[in-house]
């Protein structure tokens, strides 16, 4: 209420979306760092949406089906550029530019 007040909710929703964004870009490169050095850097842009999971929910307290929410929302909003696997548990990056 007192964002609103304030007149800066907009502001503060801008920035956790800003967040949300740079946390995932540093797990990705985290997470493909690994995959690269276990020798499989073809499928480094595929990665389990676990580690996701349990960083949404270390950051904010998200459950899985938040966590994919919040994932598929920074999808759609161009934040990242890939698709959520449901069927495979998984995201795929763009190979280009995550």
């Amino acid at each position: 209420a007192e964002f609103i007040e304030t007149g800066t909710y907009l502001v503060v929703e801008k920035l956790k979306l800003l967040a949300y964004q740079n946390l995932c870009r540093r797990l990705h490169a985290a997470l493909s760092a690994e995959i690269v050095a276990a020798g499989k850097a073809e499928h480094k842009h595929k990665q389990d949406l676990t580690p996701y999971e349990h960083a949404l929910e270390w950051q904010d307290g998200c459950d899985a089906d938040e966590a994919t929410c919040i994932l598929a929302s920074l999808i759609y909003i161009g934040a990242i550029r890939g698709y959520l696997s449901d069927e495979h548990h998984k995201i795929v990056f763009s190979k280009e530019s995550p």
